[in-house]
């Protein structure tokens, strides 16, 4: 490998964590701006329901509009407690 080669190579890499990190920054932005609009939409649908909706029916509206929101919960939990992201944020970037 010629020097000027290396010397790209080494650059490259001094670059992935910056790139890493302003990816998983994205990502974060994304997925809390998605996961802001599901709660929207579950409270709105729950609101109104409740008066509409035996309790039980209510009860398993709640469930349903919860797995919405979790869809985008879940992996920021999992990033924020235990450093877990995305497959597509790891690597080579």
């Amino acid at each position: 490998m010629t020097m000027k080669r290396t010397i790209r190579a080494l650059l490259a890499e001094a670059g992935k964590p910056a790139r890493l990190k302003a990816a998983r920054g994205a990502w974060v932005r994304r997925t809390a701006a998605a996961w802001r609009e599901a709660q929207r939409q579950m409270d709105e649908r729950l609101d109104e329901a409740v008066n509409r909706v035996s309790e039980e029916e209510f009860e398993r509206l709640c469930d349903e509009e919860e797995a919405k929101v979790d869809v985008f919960r879940a992996p920021m939990k999992l990033a924020a407690e235990k450093d877990l992201w995305p497959k597509e944020l790891y690597g080579t970037l």
